[in-house]
């Protein structure tokens, strides 16, 4: 009979480079008495992954690496895990401190919560700087994410979050390239349960893009959330254009000299280009 859990750590993991020891260390080292089972689901890593979940203690599940869904992995991860609770964490989430995972689960007491997701702040030891709009809170400023957190509120996010299995036997996942956790949280309103953002259960995770990569992740996003009923149409893109608060915001950032790349300076006109752009017209998500 497979040895059972309190806590199964589910990480899907592919080529998760230098900040993976540390996430697999920090998990390994909380001041916690539950045993953890940790869980990969790997897409055929190349580099060193493989080594130091084996290191580590982790159980792998080999996933495909293509054609990639991230609704579909998360349903796997969940039907293996060995633990009453299931934490999705990414594999470039580091747990900032020895209590995360207790501060992180002790919402999970009351039965009406369906999620605890904790909270992400930056990295220092990140060998690249954060995206400057999402330093600043301005990364999600079009009005499709409006129309979902009006209708679902705050959105979740599995870089950093536990679920209860009894939560998951009753909703699953439905194949989901990207927005699992958006879709997840929608089954959540239907059914009547919570969501709680614990403040104390931070992970150190930080992201920077390229242009390209900015444009691609913004119209996914516009195509997934137009499939989630929040459609971004050519009123929304005029609006978002000549709404005047993110420009404030970008003219604080040019006195600062915090700028530095492309996607940053053209992020005020790019994202809602490229938001309308997957919502009016994709017909599949694009990779990078």
């Amino acid at each position: 009979m497979p040895e059972t859990y309190d806590v199964t750590i589910a990480i899907p993991t592919r080529d998760a480079g230098p900040s993976f020891k540390r996430t697999l260390e920090a998990v390994r080292g909380q001041d916690t008495a539950r045993s953890v089972e940790v869980l990969a689901a790997d897409s055929q890593s190349s580099d060193s992954t493989l080594g130091l979940l084996s290191a580590h203690g982790a159980r792998v599940l080999q996933v495909p690496r293509a054609p990639f869904d991230w609704g579909r992995v998360r349903e796997i991860l969940f039907q293996e895990a060995r633990a009453p609770i299931v934490v999705n964490l990414s594999q470039d989430a580091v747990p900032a401190r020895a209590d995360w995972l207790e501060k992180l689960l002790a919402p999970l007491s009351d039965p009406e919560v369906g999620v605890s997701c904790g909270s992400s702040i930056p990295d220092s030891e990140r060998s690249f700087r954060q995206f400057q709009w999402e330093l600043n809170g301005y990364y999600y400023f079009t009005r499709e994410i409006r129309k979902f957190t009006a209708r679902y509120g705050k959105g979740v996010s599995f870089a950093n979050a536990a679920v209860p299995r009894r939560v998951w036997e009753r909703l699953h996942f439905d194949p989901q390239p990207t927005g699992e956790d958006f879709q997840f949280q929608m089954k959540l309103h239907g059914a009547g349960l919570h969501i709680v953002f614990p403040e104390d259960a931070p992970v150190l995770h930080h992201h920077n893009y390229t242009l390209p990569a900015v444009l691609k992740r913004s119209h996914n996003e516009g195509f997934a959330l137009r499939r989630m009923g929040c459609p971004y149409s050519e009123l929304d893109l005029l609006l978002d254009l000549v709404s005047p608060a993110k420009y404030l915001q970008w003219l604080r950032e040019i006195k600062r000299g915090s700028l530095r790349s492309a996607a940053e300076w053209a992020y005020p006109f790019t994202r809602p280009w490229a938001v309308y752009a997957g919502s009016r017209f994709a017909r599949r998500y694009l990779w990078y």
